[in-house]
């Protein structure tokens, strides 16, 4: 989803500081037998092409298309060099950045590789490239789950003010490049509650990139998807409803997973189940992996919702494979807290714990606030199972654990404002509270949750029933 905004995004070439060097006029003079040496394509990524596209895919289309464009765009990439053409040759090395991130490289080997053109671009000065590099590796940070490093390097586009105009008629920040910045930052300022932030982003947008303009729609998605997820997370599913109908008139995919949301969020289970499974056979024909992957995890949901807890593991492994595959950070943590609430589910507390506290302090260090949120509250939903199977001497210490965690907890849901949420925390804090002799945390615990169960309608959800 988040290399869909640009369109030159790229992979990762073991070779190209020498690459670079070839473009540069102290090289020029290198004969053309020297080419042949030159492979775009690392060995990693030859090897497993040529294994898929002669043992699985043979037949696929797609691939065949990959395939041959990686082909056509090494060959032109050495061309530009021979040539002496650097703008091209970067432009090359960026399409092949963007496809190999599309197929799971590793994201080390997709910014050598443009650290690599990066030396050239600064040497040269060329902005435009400068630009469209740092609004790739924003990109591939967000894709990869490292919020905090996709934040620094959209800063770090935003605040280049040393450098020149594209063309004395386009202002450097109307570009393209500086549209996705901006686009990334607001949804990681919405991330962390921060909409007031948020809100000033997207003045900011509208008046840079005015309606009907060439990167309009890119602000336009985003400021949907935000107020959709603001919407969700407030339980005020009437306003997230014509946000559905927004995202599908810009994209087609996104608005059929929000839709699918919304109608499982409703109850509409079996509306939201023939959604995802009509969507997932999409995703699959297209090979988008990320929304495969989350079409998997609310799938898993759905079976929950029947009390199918032992029926969303296949589900949920074959997401964390698919994850861990094409190495994306935040969805495998996100599939592990879905793989940890199920086996709590299935009375297994300790392997849920152990699973919680591996991906806990990834999800504090990059999640979002909601993330964080549900990671401690799962985590002391587990520290409570453990605690009433423990010895005497050891379950007031356990207990005592789960409070503070869920302390933690409504932290993070108190700064979204997220109801549904703390009604949760606060019923589950007044029952540890009842337990430990806690008589007067108890009573405000209780009042807390009464007074957000009186204004929030009743979903049919618990606590019980969800992560």
């Amino acid at each position: 989803m988040y290399l869909s905004r640009l369109p030159v995004l790229s992979p990762n070439l073991n070779y190209i500081s020498y690459h670079a060097s070839c473009c540069s006029p102290a090289h020029c003079h290198q004969s053309s037998s020297h080419n042949h040496q030159l492979s775009l394509i690392p060995p990693a990524l030859v090897k497993r092409t040529h294994h898929t596209h002669t043992h699985t895919h043979t037949d696929c289309p797609i691939f065949r298309i990959f395939f041959f464009f990686v082909v056509l765009t090494e060959d032109s990439v050495k061309i530009a060099a021979h040539f002496c053409l650097p703008y091209l040759a970067s432009l090359g090395i960026q399409s092949l950045v963007k496809q190999g991130a599309k197929q799971g490289m590793p994201a080390n080997k997709l910014l050598d590789a443009l650290r690599g053109t990066d030396i050239m671009h600064w040497k040269q000065s060329l902005s435009e490239l400068i630009e469209i590099s740092l609004a790739q590796t924003t990109s591939i940070w967000r894709m990869y789950g490292k919020s905090t490093m996709a934040r620094q390097q959209a800063q770090l586009l935003l605040n280049m003010n040393s450098l020149e105009p594209v063309n004395f008629s386009v202002q450097q920040n109307n570009t393209e490049a500086f549209a996705v910045a901006l686009c990334h930052l607001a949804e990681l300022h919405a991330e962390q509650g921060l909409y007031a932030v948020v809100s000033d982003i997207m003045k900011h947008l509208k008046q840079q990139f005015p309606p009907h303009t060439q990167h309009a729609k890119l602000w336009m998605l985003c400021d949907l998807k935000i107020q959709f997820e603001k919407a969700m997370n407030d339980g005020k599913y009437h306003l997230a409803e014509p946000h559905v109908t927004a995202i599908s008139a810009l994209n087609s995919t996104e608005g059929l997973y929000r839709k699918a949301q919304l109608l499982k969020a409703l109850n509409q289970t079996s509306e939201a189940s023939k959604i995802l499974q009509q969507l997932q056979q999409q995703c699959e024909k297209s090979k988008n992996i990320e929304m495969t992957i989350r079409v998997m995890l609310a799938s898993a949901e759905l079976h929950w919702d029947s009390s199918g807890f032992a029926t969303a593991l296949p589900l949920l492994l074959q997401a964390l494979s698919l994850s861990r595959q094409h190495n994306l950070q935040s969805l495998t943590s996100e599939t592990l807290l879905h793989l940890a609430f199920t086996q709590l589910m299935l009375g297994i507390p300790e392997q849920a714990l152990v699973l919680v506290q591996d991906v806990l302090e990834s999800v504090l260090a990059h999640g979002s606030l909601i993330d964080k949120g549900r990671a401690l509250l799962l985590a002391a939903r587990c520290q409570m199972a453990l605690a009433g199977a423990a010895a005497q001497e050891h379950r007031l210490t356990a207990l005592e654990q789960a409070v503070h965690t869920l302390d933690e907890a409504v932290v993070y849901f108190s700064q979204l404002d997220c109801k549904e949420r703390m009604r949760d925390i606060h019923y589950l804090q007044a029952r540890l509270h009842h337990t430990l002799g806690n008589i007067a945390q108890r009573n405000k615990c209780s009042m807390l949750f009464r007074l957000l169960d009186q204004e929030l309608p009743s979903s049919g959800m618990t606590v019980v029933s969800h992560l």
